[in-house]
Parts: C-alpha cells; sequence; structure tokens
C-alpha cells in the first residue's frame, strides 16, 4: 500500500512539474535560464578569447572552444523561444536586442583553428539571420511597449544592425583571401625587384639605413618607397619626432621596433601565399638579423620582436584583426552611441522603476528573476563592449598605425599633448604574447613508466602504446633565461654554422671522439630526427650518471646552468618529435614510426628497472637483430658513456651539451611547412615557431642537409 502510494506521489509530482514548464512562467523561466547562459558563453568568449595564446591550459582552451562552438546555437535557440512564447514580456524583447549587442562585442575570435578560418561567411549569415529573428520580436512588441522603450530598443536594434554591416565591411576589406593574393604578390614584387636595388649596397643593419622594408600605406598597385604615403623600416628610423628619435629611451626603441615586427609579419606572410623569399640570398638580409635583431649583449629584443610578429600573425589568421588602412573613427561613434544608448535603457522608468505585473493580468507572465536578469545582462554588455573596444584601441595595429601617422605628419611632432597620448597608448599592453613554456619530454623514464605498469605486455599497434606514453608523460616548463641567452650567444657567433651538431663537436675538438659509430649496412642513412632520438638518450645517460655530482655543485653555478640548459632543450627537441612532428623536416609519419618503434623496444629492454636510477646499469642493448630502433638506444647509451668516462679533460660535458642542444634545434627550425607553424599558435605557440621566423628573416629557409655519418 504504501509503495503504491509512493509511486502516486511521484506521478503528481511529474504532472506538476510538466505543467509548470508549459505554463507561461515556466516558459519564461526557461527562456532566462538559457538567456543566462548564454551571456555566460559570450562573457568567455570575450574575456579569455584574447588570452588563449598565452595559455597552455586545457581547460581553459576547452573553455574557449566550448563557448565558441556554443555561444550561436544557444543564442539563436533562445531567440527561437523568444518568438514561440504565447504570453508577453516586454522584458523579452530587451534579452533580445542585448544578447545581438553581445554577439556583435563577442567576434574576437575569427577561428578556432586553421581549419576554421573559411568558415567566417557562416558566423556572418548566422548572426544576420540573428538581427532579422530579433527585428519580428520587436514588431511583435511595438504595439505594447512603452515610447520611451519603444524608441530605445529600436535604436539597440539599428545600432546591432550597424556593428553586422561594419563587421561585412571589415571582412571585406580585410580579408584574408584577398591579402594573401593581392598584397602578398606586391611585397614579393617589391621584394624582388626594388628593395634592394632602392636600399643599394650602403646599408647599416644596426641603423636600418638601406632597411626599406615596408610597413604601412601599401594598396592595390606598385610600391614606390619614396611616395609620402609608404611607411618602411627606414623611415621609422629616421622620424626626427621625439616618439621615435630618442636614442637613448628604452619606450623610444620599443616603439620602432613594433613597427619592424609589423614589417617582418609581412615578409614572413609570404610564406603561407606560397612565394618564395627571394632576398634570403643576399648578405644584407643576413646582416639585418645578425648585425640588428642580435645588435649589442642583451637577448630580451630579439625574442621581443619575434614575439610581437607572431602575434601578428596569430591575429591575421585567428582574431578579427583591423587592418592599418581602416580607420577607428565609425568604431568609436558606434560604440559611443551604443554605449549611451544601453545606459539610456538601463536607466528608463520600465528598467529603473519597474513594477511587477499582478498575476491576474490578462497574457502577461513574470518572474521575480526578470529585472534583475535585465539589469545584470545590460551591465554585463556595457563591461564586455567597454572591454572589446579598449582591446580595439590598444591592439598593436592601431598603435602602428597611429606611430605610421606620426611618421607621415610632420606637424604632429611639435604637438606634446598628441605625443604624450601616443607615448601612453604605446605603453598599454592588454594581452601577453606567448606563454614562455617549452614542453618536455623525457623517452627513457616514459619508457620506464609504462615497464612498470606492465602496459607493454598488452597487445597494442605501437602509435596507441606511443599516445599513452605521451599523454601521460609531456609536461611544460617556463622557458628560463638561460635558455634563451644561450640561443642567443649561439646565434650571434655561429649563425652560418649550424648543421647537426658538427660545428660544437669541431669547436670543442671532440669530431673524432663523439662520431656516430657505423650502421648496418642494411638501415638506411641517419635522419635529423635519429639524431635527436641518440643524443637525446647520450643526455638522459649523461644525466643519470652525474645526478650527485651535480648535487654537489653550488646553486647558480655554470655546471648547473648548463646543465639546465642541455636538459631542458633536450626533452624539449624529444617533445618535438613525439608531440609535434610537423615542426620537424622530416614528415610527421616517419617521425611517429621511428619514435614508435623505439618506445616499443626500450620497455623490453629496461625490464625490471624499478626507478630512474636503476635505468643505466639495465640498459644494455642486445645487437641482434639489427634494426634502426636498436641502433638508436645503443649508440644513445655509448655516447652517454663517452661523455661521461672519456671526454677530454678540456671540454666540460655539460658546456658541450648545453650547445650541442642549441644547434641541434637550430638546425631542425628551418621548415617548409609555415601551416604546422601557423596552427601551432592557436595552441599557445613553441620556441622552434619562434626560431623558424628568425632564421628565415636572416635568410636560412632552407632544410639544413644530414651528413651521412661516413664523412664525419
Amino acid at each position: 500500500m504504501r509503495r503504491g502510494e509512493e509511486n502516486l506521489s511521484v506521478r503528481n509530482a511529474t504532472r506538476a512539474a510538466t505543467a509548470w514548464v508549459a505554463s507561461p512562467v515556466g516558459h519564461l523561466a526557461r527562456i532566462e535560464v538559457l538567456v543566462t547562459i548564454s551571456c555566460c558563453l559570450l562573457a568567455v568568449l570575450v574575456l579569455l578569447g584574447s588570452g588563449r595564446r598565452a595559455s597552455r591550459r586545457a581547460s581553459f582552451r576547452l573553455a574557449v572552444w566550448s563557448a565558441l562552438m556554443l555561444s550561436y546555437p544557444a543564442v539563436s535557440y533562445t531567440i527561437g523561444l523568444m518568438q514561440s512564447a504565447s504570453f508577453r514580456n516586454e522584458l523579452i524583447v530587451a534579452w533580445g536586442c542585448f544578447l545581438l549587442l553581445l554577439l556583435g562585442c563577442a567576434d574576437g575570435i575569427a577561428a578556432y583553428s586553421l581549419n576554421d578560418t573559411d568558415q567566417q561567411a557562416r558566423t556572418v549569415l548566422n548572426q544576420g539571420l540573428q538581427v532579422v529573428y530579433v527585428f519580428i520580436l520587436l514588431l511583435s512588441y511595438l504595439g505594447a511597449l512603452p515610447l520611451h522603450l519603444k524608441v530605445l530598443l529600436s535604436l539597440l536594434w539599428a545600432l546591432s544592425a550597424a556593428k553586422l554591416g561594419m563587421r561585412v565591411r571589415s571582412s571585406i576589406v580585410a580579408g584574408r583571401d584577398s591579402v594573401l593574393t593581392v598584397e602578398n604578390k606586391l611585397i614579393a614584387d617589391y621584394m624582388s625587384h626594388k628593395e634592394h636595388r632602392e636600399g643599394g649596397r650602403n646599408y647599416d643593419a644596426a641603423t636600418m639605413k638601406g632597411y626599406k622594408y615596408i610597413v604601412a600605406g601599401e594598396a592595390d598597385r606598385q610600391i614606390d618607397p619614396s611616395d609620402d604615403d609608404i611607411v618602411t623600416v627606414e623611415k621609422v628610423w629616421q622620424c626626427p619626432g621625439i616618439l621615435l628619435s630618442s636614442e637613448v629611451e628604452a619606450a623610444t626603441r620599443r616603439r620602432r621596433d613594433l613597427c619592424l615586427s609589423l614589417a617582418m609579419f609581412k615578409l614572413l606572410r609570404r610564406r603561407l601565399g606560397g612565394f618564395p623569399l627571394t632576398e634570403a640570398r643576399h648578405n644584407k638580409t643576413r646582416d639585418f638579423v645578425k648585425v640588428g635583431l642580435l645588435a649589442g649583449e642583451g637577448h630580451e629584443r630579439m625574442y621581443r620582436v619575434i614575439e610581437v610578429e607572431l602575434g601578428f600573425l596569430f591575429d591575421f589568421y585567428y582574431a578579427r584583426y583591423r587592418s592599418p588602412k581602416e580607420t577607428l573613427i565609425p568604431d568609436a561613434l558606434l560604440f559611443a552611441a551604443v554605449v549611451v544608448t544601453s545606459l539610456c535603457t538601463l536607466f528608463s522608468p520600465a528598467v529603473l522603476d519597474y513594477r511587477r505585473p499582478s498575476s491576474s493580468s490578462n497574457g502577461i507572465a513574470a518572474t521575480g528573476f526578470d529585472i534583475w536578469l535585465t539589469r545584470t545582462v545590460i551591465a554585463l554588455f556595457l563591461v564586455l563592449e567597454s572591454f572589446q573596444f579598449f582591446m580595439l584601441v590598444f591592439s598593436d595595429w592601431h598603435k602602428v598605425k597611429m606611430l605610421c601617422r606620426y611618421v607621415r605628419e610632420p606637424s604632429w611632432h611639435n604637438r606634446p599633448g598628441l605625443q604624450r597620448m601616443l607615448k601612453l597608448m604605446c605603453q598599454v599592453r592588454l594581452t601577453r604574447y606567448w606563454n614562455n613554456s617549452v614542453g618536455q619530454y623525457s623517452l627513457l623514464p616514459a619508457c620506464l613508466h609504462y615497464q612498470r605498469k606492465g602496459l607493454w605486455r598488452l597487445p597494442l599497434p605501437g602509435w596507441i602504446f606511443g599516445f599513452l606514453i605521451r599523454s601521460r608523460m609531456t609536461r611544460h616548463r617556463r622557458l628560463t633565461e638561460q635558455v634563451k641567452r644561450s640561443i642567443f650567444v649561439f646565434l650571434k657567433n655561429g649563425l652560418t654554422r649550424v648543421r647537426y651538431g658538427e660545428y660544437t663537436m669541431e669547436k670543442n675538438g671532440v669530431r673524432n671522439v663523439l662520431r656516430l659509430s657505423h650502421r648496418p649496412t642494411q638501415l638506411p642513412a641517419a635522419s635529423a630526427v635519429e639524431r635527436i632520438l641518440i643524443w637525446h638518450i647520450a643526455t638522459e645517460v649523461c644525466h643519470l650518471r652525474s645526478q650527485s655530482q651535480l648535487g654537489n655543485e653550488p646553486s647558480g653555478s655554470h655546471v648547473k646552468k648548463e646543465h639546465l640548459v642541455a636538459t631542458t632543450l633536450s626533452a624539449y627537441c624529444a617533445y618535438l618529435v613525439s608531440s609535434a612532428p610537423e615542426l620537424l623536416p622530416e614528415h610527421s609519419y616517419d617521425t611517429r614510426l621511428l619514435l614508435d618503434g623505439v618506445q616499443s623496444e626500450a620497455p623490453e629492454i629496461l625490464k625490471g628497472c624499478r626507478s630512474r636510477d636503476s635505468i643505466y646499469p639495465k640498459l644494455q642493448v642486445p645487437a641482434d637483430p639489427p634494426s634502426v630502433h636498436r641502433y638508436i638506444l645503443a649508440e644513445g647509451k655509448r655516447l652517454g658513456d663517452i661523455l661521461r668516462d672519456h671526454m677530454p679533460g678540456t671540454v666540460s660535458k655539460w658546456k658541450f651539451l648545453a650547445e650541442l642542444w642549441v644547434e641541434l634545434l637550430l638546425s631542425v627550425a628551418p621548415s617548409d611547412n609555415a601551416n604546422g607553424h601557423v596552427q601551432k599558435l592557436a595552441d599557445g605557440g613553441e620556441l622552434i615557431t619562434h626560431l623558424w621566423a628568425l632564421l628565415a628573416h636572416a635568410g636560412v629557409v632552407e632544410k639544413r642537409t644530414v651528413i651521412p655519418e661516413s664523412n664525419v
């Protein structure tokens, strides 16, 4: 009897809940919940979307991706639910208008990945449909709305339509396809036929004399660097205005470098359009990096210029970037109109002195939450719209545009108020360019981890086994100043001598000691990835056998710094092999196949190991049957033993390894896969992408040839 009463009670409760959901109040509650969810998604898109290139956290990227994927469907469904309502509530129209405006200000992300960059037309069409739907909703309520609310909401709808029109115009003016086709062709022709001739042989990379790289002013016509509308790097450095002429001010150098980064971005962008870098063969191009970017003893400038350049590249593909050709006056006027109208709506009698209609009102539904939701949505829109507008004003694109106008307009040089405003604008930076971290992957400890768990015994394909190891053992660490400086010093002293470690071995006099042993005749010649894996294992072996000695070294000693550089770059190169093989010279399929084979062999060889300290004694590689995977393991252990026990006394093994790994990383940085580097920018970027861009500007654009062992 009691069970029957419980079932009856559950059915009654279900019927009551169903009836409430179907009632006008329940329908209104569903709309309120969906409006709240839509606002949260759009807020995430605006506030977090601009910072995704500076974060590697998976939860952060998942939140941005989810907001991008769900925001438009959520808004569409919510507006549809508003239209299908059988009751009336004047606040619903306000929600619809402000959701439209929120969609308009949440357009900081043009694409989440490189594959999404061709889908902008669909996004604009979707937003256009929402404009139409809200217009129909507004028409259905016009007769019932108070006059002041009718005027304000009509203005808000018109402003939403204007924002959409400006977005369409911007996509046409600064369309990526048009830029990659027209502007790239103009820049490519200019660099091929004019820049080297116009700059002449009398150039100086330290003062940028003779470097007529285009910063701004190119249009759909042939470029003439003598044209007053054309701003070149040389003109920026020669500008007499105080903002760009003071050599002693660090802020002045940063403003110049901001313009330089945009010019370098335009040069690099040609590779994404399939145009060759014809200036690569000139000594002037090499001196641009060696004498210009690498000048002085500090490494900060080199990294800063490249980071800003890649920031432009990120914006070009993944953000609603504004071309320096466009003026912000329409945006400023529209922003002012939207803010004023929104504030008038927020403080209107209908919102400020809201009186909830009685439940007996015919055809009207209301809850105690609807007025608070209205006020919250308007306040949220004002915050997000202001944030988006100031992101536009303080973007690097706008800064460069204003600095170029400063170069073109000599009258600006005598206006202190304007110069102070430009100086303040250039000092503000609202987003970070890069997360300043590198991936880390240690092959032997990773294989030991899965050998101890027994997963290597499972009948799994090599690629599944490799995926399990990578996903569990990959981590990221901050890129230290010592590592950055080591790369800077090597570039400064050996930019043209990079060759897979050969230069470092010759310089330290250990070429004969550390040459690779002869490979079995049936194995193909060693590739760049093989060398990375061999030297990675050698570094791991050397590290495992030197831990006690390193523990006795004082903190901050040269040995510890060199050890940090060597182990960080060794683990980073192994990370590139395991997680970003498309950025390396060999085909990504061959790279993954090679790594999976080594990872499949290693657990059997490490059988019986219980800790990292026991790896070295157990690492005995049988010679038969001969395979490239066993050769890599055996050769890595052999070189590790030599580094530990047989290095000449005049050579510090950690100093040697630090220089070797810098050279190896620089050797694999040149690549033809520009799309792979751009794709990685969406996930936070890679150190190798910075080096790829830097070497391209130095004229190093072709893959380095691996010297066969017989010629070593």
